[in-house]
């Protein structure tokens, strides 16, 4: 075998990570799919760069087709921060377009164009870094369909690889190294494999890093097993111009699959089609189309979907899908699918404005009803009108003012509507955010001339069209056009890609809204029935007026008109983005998490219940809305899987690790019953956890912020929690001394001694504190042994407790030469090499615990305090747990409560301040 060729001396180094974005330090550069609202990373980097993403996408300023960018620079970092926080540096966006249109090519220029603009933000800086340049990135694209991790990762380098070619030629700076960021392993390495067989072929502009570096944060796998930046499922049906059949392509959060075309009788399918479209005769057809319509291999994924959008072409478009019905045989009648599941649809075409030019929330709603028309061909419509009024007192109910609301529509039942000049010029002569029209409508005459399109029927023989609807400069956020017959196509151009003419397709004015942009299209299929149809609006609107997501409109809209009978529920096609909403709340904010027993559906088995504890337990840690969550979510596990498989070893450990985040009490008892299992299937790790807990619970029962009106605890409790810590530290202790000694088990000692302290301070028993401290500084000096002459385990933790001890036991002594210089550079080398290749939260917090312990020290506490409160402040914006930061709030007990007591003014304040501000974030009552 030949030698693989060597690198390059200027290639491009490329490390895989598997971790959490939260501490990147690198400027980061992430994708956005057209969407209304910044979800996943994109919500978690705003709110750390300080919310310009957020304000851009209101504003309308935000990259959202392929090859646009933004940079935005990180405006809460400041100067003075020796931490260099808050991190990333910048974020730069780069646009996708609509899911499922991306494609390698716009991803690799895409990138590209993303990585110059950063080169060029930094050449034009004022303050050039002389580090070589390095960058990070997601696997960008591979959210959504078409995608997958292993192409993302070679299209970004690509990309990257384009950027510095284009660079070489300038005097801007290129990229030295490449860090792929990945939260889930499987997917991190499915990367990582895929550039190392490009690396390994030949010659590749890139090196690899030999292994997949990990991060705080990181997890295995999705719960799901399949993996999805968007919230919903995303259904493909395609006509098939060869079979005369559908041909689907599945991207759920569950598992990605495509299936073949599926052939059908299309004479069969138009006479369902109009049998469905009727407005009574609805028994059998939606269980019928589905078996017509639906693969067997595709069963499963609907049945398992909640939330979906079904992406259309013109040949499928025309299908009422909503009506389907996908229960199982021998099953109870189930309700149809798209009431089971909240269903929206989305259109392919191939044509579209290139420049749209979004309405802002200063502008207007429209609502046209009932416009006049010729009496001798059109019927009086008066349920159009009456929904026209029930929708504007809908709007108005919900805090719109008159102003914000046009109704054109006649007061009057008896008098004709608004006359075609007047709507055209209404229409045209503002902007609008939302139009809503409700009349008479026409599709195109098949013997019609193309020129004549046809529309939303006016007066005079006038049509609101295509014509009219491209006109229109500024393109609304929403149109609802409850119309009979125009959101259908004629069903003889169903299925027949090659058998009609575009521009009369693209003439209906539903698909009209979506070529020039509209960002959200409701098109009613069929004649609907009054009471159902006003139904259907009111609760529409009443829902988006209270800040709900499109797709959780749609869905409510739907209840309630199905709740009225007949089948015009179904006759509404909605189209559009799933997570816009009518900014009630400011746009950016991320959707409502799905409740627990939607989002653990598909946990089945003991291995994937693990998995999922896992998760929750990470994400409680690095989330503040997930550690919200974390009780409702583990509750429903335990109430679902404790009797099945809690006496598993790892199960229950797993449940014990996820409980520790928000019921200590109930994850001793985890722990308990995994070192109980008869399977054996408990770790060391847990022996250890049972041990940590229990001390700190039992130091937490006597602790001054649990303390009643201020009163000291009873000399019983004292008893019980020194009991409890002696208990603990005899397991802690057997485990290190007796099975193996390891610098975190000699930590745990140690630990376990400083709270036993903290509870003989409280009891007034200074030998019995001084003996604790005295173990503590034994314990923590040989954790801190170990970990210098390991290597693999990091010094800083065991030191730092080491020199806090000193600051203890030692520092108020006259006399005292303070801490050993060498010592402390040592630590200091120590955390800022864990916060640069491997930051979690106790590397960095550790950077500023050293200098909190510089500042005692030196007696200089109160000078500190304002950037030591920023510095934790910034920490706890990306480590939300509890659970560690009631850690780092015994430390400084353990430390500042000793320091305050023979400090004063000042420094008596700054220690009380800090003291307050990490007991608010370990969610303790301020004392």
């Amino acid at each position: 075998m030949n030698p693989a060729p060597e690198p390059s001396p200027t290639a491009l180094q490329v490390t895989v990570v598997n971790g959490n974005l939260r501490f990147v330090p690198q400027p980061l550069l992430l994708g956005h799919y057209r969407s209304a609202a910044l979800a996943g990373t994109e919500h978690v980097m705003d709110e750390l760069i300080g919310g310009a993403m957020a304000t851009a996408l209101a504003l309308g300023h935000y990259p959202e087709q392929p090859r646009s960018y933004e940079v935005f620079v990180n405006t809460r970092a400041a100067r003075d921060n020796p931490l260099q926080l808050p991190r990333p540096k910048a974020v730069i966006v780069v646009g996708l377009g609509e899911e499922g249109t991306l494609k390698p090519v716009d991803l690799v220029r895409t990138v590209s164009a993303g990585v110059v603009a950063w080169a060029r933000r930094l050449a034009e800086s004022t303050e050039p870094d002389p580090r070589p340049l390095e960058i990070a990135a997601t696997l960008i694209g591979s959210g959504g369909t078409g995608i997958t991790a292993a192409q993302s990762a070679s299209l970004v380098v690509e990309g990257v690889l384009a950027a510095n070619e284009r660079l070489s030629t300038s005097a801007w700076p290129r990229v030295h190294r490449l860090h792929l960021v990945e939260l889930y392993l499987d997917r991190a390495t499915e990367a990582w494999r895929t550039l190392r067989a490009q690396s390994a072929a030949g010659p590749a502009g890139f090196t690899l890093d030999e292994v997949i570096a990990t991060g705080g944060g990181a997890l295995r796998r999705p719960i799901d097993g399949g993996y999805r930046g968007a919230r919903y499922d995303l259904i493909t049906a395609l006509s098939d111009e060869g079979r005369g059949g559908v041909s689907y392509t599945v991207d759920t959060r569950r598992a990605r699959t495509e299936v073949h075309a599926h052939a059908m009788q299309k004479p069969l399918l138009r006479d369902l089609v109009a049998k469905a479209s009727g407005a009574a005769n609805q028994d059998g057809i939606g269980r019928t189309l589905f078996r017509l319509l639906v693969p067997v291999e595709l069963e499963p994924f609907l049945a398992g979907t909640t939330d979906a959008v079904i992406e259309l072409d013109g040949g499928t478009s025309g299908i009422p899908w909503e009506m389907l019905d996908i229960r199982t045989e021998g099953a109870a009648p189930a309700r149809p699918w798209a009431l089971g599941t909240r269903l929206l649809r989305k259109l392919r075409i191939k044509t579209h404005r290139t420049r749209v030019q979004d309405s802002t929330p200063s502008d207007r709603v429209l609502i046209i009803g009932e416009p006049a028309c010729d009496p001798a061909r059109y019927d009086r419509l008066p349920g159009a009108r009456a929904e026209a009024e029930a929708v504007t007192r809908c709007l108005l109910a919900a805090g719109l003012d008159r102003d914000d609301v046009m109704g054109l529509f006649s007061r009057d039942p008896a008098d004709l509507g608004a006359r075609a000049g007047r709507v055209i010029n209404t229409l045209l002569s503002d902007d609008w955010r939302i139009v809503h029209i409700s009349g008479h409508g026409e599709a195109p005459r098949e013997d019609g001339p193309a020129e004549e399109p046809r529309g939303v029927v006016l007066s005079d023989g006038i049509f609101l069209g295509a014509q009219e609807i491209r006109s229109m400069r500024v393109v609304p956020e929403l149109v609802f056009v409850n119309c009979c017959h125009l959101g259908a196509r004629a069903p003889g151009d169903l299925l027949e890609e090659g058998g009609y003419d575009r521009p009369r397709f693209a003439a209906t004015v539903a698909e009209a809204l979506i070529e020039v942009g509209v960002r959200c299209v409701v098109a009613a299929g069929w004649a609907v029935e009054d009471r159902a149809a006003q139904a259907f609006a009111t609760t529409f609107y009443r829902q988006l007026a209270d800040g709900s997501r499109f797709i959780d409109a749609v869905a409510a809209a739907r209840e309630a008109a199905y709740a009225v009978g007949g089948n015009t529920w179904a006759a509404y096609q909605c189209y559009g983005d799933p997570d816009w909403t009518f900014r009630v709340k400011p746009a950016g904010t991320v959707a409502e998490p799905a409740p627990p027993e939607q989002a653990f559906a598909n946990v089945a088995s003991p291995t994937a219940l693990v998995l999922a504890l896992e998760t929750i337990a990470v994400n409680s840690a690095f989330d503040e809305d997930e550690k919200g969550r974390l009780r409702a979510n583990v509750e429903h596990l335990e109430e679902r899987f404790a009797d099945r498989w809690g006496g598993r070893g790892a199960v229950a450990e797993a449940f014990g690790r996820a409980w520790a985040e928000a019921d200590r009490a109930r994850a001793i008892a985890w722990y308990a019953r995994a070192l109980e299992a008869n399977d054996g299937g408990a770790s060391l790790w847990a022996v250890e956890q049972l041990g940590n807990l229990r001390v700190r619970v039992a130091w937490e029962g006597v602790s001054p912020w649990n303390a009643s009106a201020g009163a000291p605890p009873s000399q019983d409790r004292l008893d019980a929690a020194r009991a409890e810590i002696q208990a603990a530290l005899g397991l802690l202790e057997r485990l290190a001394d007796a099975v193996q000694s390891t610098s975190e088990r000699e930590s745990l000692c140690g630990s376990a001694w400083k709270r036993l302290a903290l509870v003989e301070a409280i009891a007034e028993r200074p030998q019995a504190e001084e003996q604790a401290i005295a173990r503590m500084k034994e314990r923590y000096a040989r954790a801190e042994e170990l970990a210098r002459g390991s290597g693999d385990a990091p010094l800083f933790y065991p030191a730092l407790n080491r020199m806090a001890a000193e600051l203890v036991a030692d520092a108020a002594a006259p006399g005292w030469p303070g801490f050993d210089a060498a010592r402390v550079e040592e630590v200091r080398a120590s955390l800022q090499a864990a916060a640069a290749s491997d930051p979690d939260f106790w590397s960095v917090a550790g950077l500023i615990e050293l200098r909190l312990y510089e500042a005692v020290a030196r007696g200089g506490l109160a000078g500190a305090r304002a950037s030591l409160e920023k510095d934790f402040a910034d920490l706890q914006k990306r480590v939300a747990s509890e659970w560690l930061w009631a850690s780092a709030d015994d430390q400084l007990e353990f430390v500042l409560s000793r320091y305050r007591n023979r400090a004063s003014g000042p420094e008596r304040e700054a220690a009380d301040a800090l003291l307050a501000l990490l007991r608010g974030y370990a969610g303790r009552p301020l004392s």
